[in-house]
């Protein structure tokens, strides 16, 4: 494997263990903030977490797969060239 490769494949694994955490940050808050002030359920405060850490994972699915197409290619390449 390449340098290339494994600088997406870890920047993709800590952008989704940072989505992860974001995500589940966001959504205990909600759950907590909501069951002691119903009204604090409509504003939602940690929906912004929840959209931020989505967006995480979704870019680290996209680097994953670019890592995997990049790998996919180089052994193809190495098996023409033998």
């Amino acid at each position: 494997m390449r340098r290339t490769e494994r600088i997406l494949l870890l920047v993709s694994i800590l952008l989704l263990g940072g989505g992860w955490f974001l995500y589940n940050l966001g959504s205990r808050l909600n759950l907590q903030l909501g069951n002691y002030d119903s009204q604090l359920w409509d504003q939602a405060p940690g929906d912004k977490w929840l959209y931020v850490g989505g967006l995480m994972m979704l870019i680290s699915g996209s680097l994953a797969a670019a890592a995997f197409r990049l790998w996919k290619n180089t052994r193809k390449e190495e098996h023409v060239r033998r």
